[in-house]
């Protein structure tokens, strides 16, 4: 009993740590009628109140997934400095919570104070800029910073991350494959029998250059010496701004030297 009560318990764990890694569809902030995803869950520190002892939705229309863990997607919007909890969906926007029941007796306007929300928040619109398959990690053109103490703004900060550039190579990598194979060397390398592959770590600078090469794997010297000189000939690298600034972020570069691609480009 008590071994199978751990392998539980280490099975229960796995599936939170997969699930809290995949992406997840935000709540919302309203400001001025301008819509936001909102990389936070203000309902998650609501501990005193027992909306959680009561069903959200109807079962047929309640559901849970990687990428909507909690179940719910929330409306939140700020009203002379107060936030408002304004409505509460399940994943598919397809059913309402009603709020009175919820929130019985703390109901103004339709809305809902967050009185018992303090913290700071981070507010994305605009482009997807890079994506990352984890948590509320993505960044967007436009980010915003609210700290809240018991649901009253307090400040709020505003950060550009349009000087990104090159960001869809995060999503789709094909480009710049054939940006690397157009630079390669081919005629000073031997005839090639065999596939060779070369694996690079590197990070770039705001120009979208190599600055640093953090880790090279492969098997022969010539075609490792060749995946370095052209990886320090690109240009085209991801550039990646959040919070206003440069993020170091590093990527894996893969190199792949056959005897068809050599045909190709001699």
């Amino acid at each position: 009993m008590k071994y199978t009560t751990i392998i539980t318990l280490i099975f229960s764990l796995f599936i939170c740590f997969q699930t809290y890694a995949t992406e997840q569809t935000p709540d919302r902030l309203i400001i001025k009628g301008d819509t936001m995803d909102l990389h936070a869950l203000p309902l998650y520190d609501l501990k005193d109140h027992n909306i959680w002892e009561k069903p959200m939705f109807p079962d047929s229309l309640s559901s849970t997934s990687t990428g909507c863990w909690r179940g719910y997607i929330a409306f939140w919007e700020l009203i002379n400095d107060k936030l408002y909890l304004t409505d509460i969906y399940n994943e598919a926007l397809t059913a309402k919570a009603d709020l009175n029941t919820l929130f019985e007796g703390k109901i103004t306007n339709g809305k809902v104070h967050a009185y018992w929300f303090s913290d700071t928040v981070t507010a994305y619109k605009g482009k997807l800029l890079y994506y990352r398959h984890m948590g509320f990690s993505s960044i967007f053109e436009h980010e915003f910073e609210y700290v809240f103490e018991r649901g009253l703004l307090k400040n709020s900060l505003y950060f550009d991350n349009t000087k990104s550039k090159n960001t869809p190579f995060f999503m789709d990598l094909s480009p710049l494959r054939t940006t690397i194979d157009s630079l390669i060397d081919w005629k000073l390398l031997p005839t090639i029998e065999e596939p060779e592959r070369v694996y690079l770590l590197v990070s770039s600078n705001e120009l979208g250059q190599v600055d640093s090469v953090i880790e090279i794997n492969g098997k022969s010297d010539i075609y490792k010496q060749e995946a370095l000189r052209v990886a320090r000939s690109i240009t085209q690298l991801p550039v990646i701004y959040k919070r206003g600034k440069h993020l170091k972020e590093q990527m894996s570069l893969q190199f792949v030297f056959t005897r068809e691609k050599q045909k190709k480009y001699q």
